[in-house]
């Protein structure tokens, strides 16, 4: 669902871009006579399931819930952890490299239609960015390789800012979660806490997301206690600015506004889920359809709006019915590729990965015993030598 409503959100920032003002306000301009059902449309109880910003942060708190589940499940197990931590760098890259190739590809063909779309559409000041600098091959193999987990860089696919916090970010849930006092959680988080401020400061709090999204797997809930924690949880992530509903709530420190209340927003919301509310919802076939194919569909979607939605929007008259009809096409050309690349890239990735890591950890083992074995017959031949 989270990589879903990121593609809606980018669809809007693209082609509506007044839809977005009150969540990006410095980018997209405002609808100085906006109509009712425009008001609608962006108030925080409509525009809350096309807010990529507040999706991304649920996706952070899950990412935390999921890696660190086996160490709250099966006592400690460690052995689990270490497998996630060193098949981190496939599971995610492999896709990643694939997708920053194929829109490469795409870009040498000349099918980005983006930036003459921006200029039509007013979204001069995020739309028209991409793909304007001259992309070369050195570019796509550097960012494919190491540019977009370590440094963040993306050229080829922008959403992929996300990744590298995802990445570094699981490298330190992972990490932490190894290497810590058994029985000590919190002290030595807020230790952890501190260090990542330091180190990251305003971006420390995606981070802290992260951390935050393995702690639910302590939190219980009863049934009642739900429905208030995702009411808790959806009117934080609703969050947006210019509305007298959140115009009252205080910065925090260092962090942007919207990061710091849709970070709380998405750990409260995110914990109503995992604890069994709205489960028939999503436990519909079509949304564990969507959650299995979301990464495929985060990292392919820009692609799909930059050429193909992009050049019916150039097209075709700029009217609503057919700005409809390009985001049904878009939807389903999104949920096609997704799937096709989730069958052919990331489920591959994924058992890679796997085998990666665990060859790895067999590896460092096998030595291990080695050394125990060695060291053993080292011991047994000073005591034979001693009694002789």
């Amino acid at each position: 669902m989270a990589a879903f409503s990121v593609a809606v959100a980018h669809f809007i920032s693209a082609f509506l871009p007044m839809m977005a003002h009150k969540n990006y306000p410095q980018t997209f301009s405002e609808n100085t006579s906006p109509s009712l059902f425009f008001e609608i449309l962006t108030s925080p109880l409509i525009s809350i399931f096309y807010n990529g910003h507040f999706a991304v942060l649920l996706f952070f708190v899950l990412s935390g819930y999921v890696l660190t589940f086996p160490y709250f499940t099966a006592e400690a197990n460690i052995l689990s952890l270490k497998r996630r931590l060193w098949g981190r760098y496939l599971r995610l890259n492999i896709p990643i490299a694939c997708v920053i190739f194929l829109s490469f590809i795409v870009y040498q063909m000349g099918w980005y239609k983006n930036i003459p779309a921006a200029e039509i559409s007013g979204s001069v000041i995020w739309f028209k960015n991409f793909f304007a600098e001259q992309l070369t091959l050195k570019m796509a193999v550097n960012e494919s390789i190491y540019d977009s987990l370590v440094f963040g860089k993306h050229t080829f696919i922008p959403s992929l800012w996300t990744l590298k916090i995802e990445f570094i970010g699981s490298i330190y849930v992972l990490a932490f979660f190894i290497v810590k006092p058994k029985e000590r959680i919190i002290i030595p988080m807020i230790l952890v806490f501190a260090i990542l401020f330091l180190v990251h400061k305003e971006d420390s709090i995606y981070f802290y997301a992260l951390f935050l999204g393995s702690l639910l797997n302590l939190m219980k809930l009863n049934f009642r206690t739900r429905r208030l924690v995702f009411a808790i949880g959806f009117y934080l992530g609703a969050f947006q600015f210019e509305c007298i509903a959140y115009d009252y709530l205080p910065e925090v420190l260092i962090w942007e506004k919207k990061a710091f209340y849709h970070t709380i927003g998405a750990l409260f919301m995110a914990l109503a889920i995992i604890k069994g509310f709205g489960e028939q919802f999503f436990q519909h076939k079509f949304i564990q359809f969507l959650g299995k194919i979301s990464f495929s569909l985060y990292l392919i979607h820009f692609i799909i709006l930059c050429s193909l939605s992009s050049a019916l929007y150039l097209h075709f008259p700029q009217t609503q019915i057919m700005i409809a009809l390009n985001f049904c096409l878009y939807v389903t050309f999104c949920l096609i590729a997704s799937k096709i690349f989730e069958l052919m890239v990331d489920k591959p990735a994924i058992n890679l990965s796997h085998q990666f890591s665990s060859w790895l950890l067999g590896m460092v083992k096998k030595k291990e015993s080695t050394k125990i074995i060695s060291g053993s017959q080292s011991s047994l031949q000073r005591l034979t030598s001693l009694t002789s």
